[in-house]
């Protein structure tokens, strides 16, 4: 498959190419973009290519480094990540095994499903941050020798999620990197991370896949029946994870729910709210809320592009009758504040803030925006 592994990404493919074939690698690289678009499994690919037995621009997929890359087991590449802070860990410790036995299993089964499917989110419970001994491990191992041919690759997925201890102990090595490195950033919130860190990486900016590009995806990876995954493209807001997502829930059911709750926050009925957001917070299921609040962005921003520009542009097309009366209803609505609102109560989803305790802020915040405007 080689490139083909990543969806779309033409340009930055390229790019890659060319600094391969004219031996301009940079030491440092930062992937930004939204999440969803690829950049971790371009990173990976882009690992593949600078460590494949034949060399050239494009992995050979057969060699025994490629092989050890299919599952995120090659000894040049590391993947660093968010992980528990361990009991009793010290500064120094290794950032593995410091955990639990079960800590330790959910990581080397994240592995395994990122191996399978390089968009996939590593999600670990109480994995707040990238921890410090995570980055001071990457320092030691970089000092090392590489096991194997090829360059050794470390991969820092969501970049952002660095505490400040982390992100200055990776400055240090961004500031003398190794020979023979190449440490790849990746992050949907540049804006989080140190200028100093941003300005030691060369910049590549992702762009949102198309609706086509994710629909064929969705297709030929997961097998989704095409009107599905058309719909799920349409909704997905260029992302391919968003829209794996929302093949896997009754999308007609869900989107449905953010109607009701929105009829029933712009309303006058306090009890049927409160049972609303007791329903969606019972279950815990931090992932099902943050899909159905992407959801509820996606509703809001439908609703500023039939304000300002009219229907051509509706990603929810099939509620143009309900977004046309709530435009009517509310002409002066702050939308713009509306959406950030929503995109705070994501972050703090993220941050496993309490879920009610969102989800009634939120109330409050739509209120404010939608309603007291008018």
């Amino acid at each position: 498959m080689g490139w083909d592994r990543v969806i779309g990404q033409e340009r930055i493919k390229e790019l890659l190419k060319r600094s391969i074939a004219g031996k301009t690698i940079a030491h440092a690289y930062l992937l930004y973009g939204a999440e969803g678009v690829g950049k971790d499994a371009l990173a990976i690919e882009f690992a593949r290519v600078l460590n494949c037995v034949r060399g050239g621009a494009e992995a050979c997929g057969e060699c025994p480094s490629c092989k050890k890359v299919d599952v995120l087991q090659h000894p040049n590449i590391q993947l660093i990540f968010s992980l528990p802070v361990g009991k009793s860990e010290k500064s120094g410790d290794d950032p593995i095994d410091v955990l639990t036995q079960e800590q330790v299993e959910t990581v080397r089964e994240q592995i395994r499903l990122k191996a399978e499917n390089p968009y996939h989110r590593i999600e670990i419970p109480k994995s707040n941050f990238i921890k410090i001994n995570s980055v001071r491990n990457l320092r030691r191992e970089a000092a090392l020798s590489g096991f194997e041919g090829g360059k050794k690759i470390f991969i820092v997925s969501n970049a952002e999620m660095m505490n400040a201890e982390a992100s200055n102990s990776l400055l240090k090595t961004l500031e003398e990197p190794p020979p023979e490195t190449v440490l790849i950033l990746t992050s949907s919130q540049k804006e989080q991370l140190l200028s100093t860190i941003v300005s030691r990486c060369q910049l590549v900016q992702f762009d949102p896949l198309s609706e086509e590009e994710i629909s064929k995806a969705l297709v030929a990876r997961l097998n989704a029946e095409p009107e599905q995954a058309a719909l799920a493209a349409r909704l997905s807001y260029g992302s391919y994870t968003r829209a794996c997502e929302m093949l896997s829930v009754d999308m007609v059911t869900e989107r449905q729910s953010v109607v009701q709750f929105l009829r029933l926050v712009l309303g006058s009925q306090k009890i049927p709210l409160s049972l609303e957001i007791e329903r969606m917070s019972a279950s815990g299921d931090r992932s099902a809320v943050e899909r159905w609040l992407k959801l509820l962005q996606v509703w809001l921003r439908d609703a500023l592009v039939l304000r300002e520009q009219g229907e051509a542009g509706l990603m929810n097309v099939d509620h143009a009758k309900d977004l046309k009366s709530f435009v009517q209803k509310f002409p002066h609505a702050d939308l713009i504040a509306a959406l950030g609102r929503v995109e705070d109560s994501i972050a703090l989803v993220d941050k496993n803030v309490y879920l009610p305790l969102v989800l009634t802020n939120l109330v409050f915040d739509l209120k404010e925006a939608i309603v007291l405007q008018e």
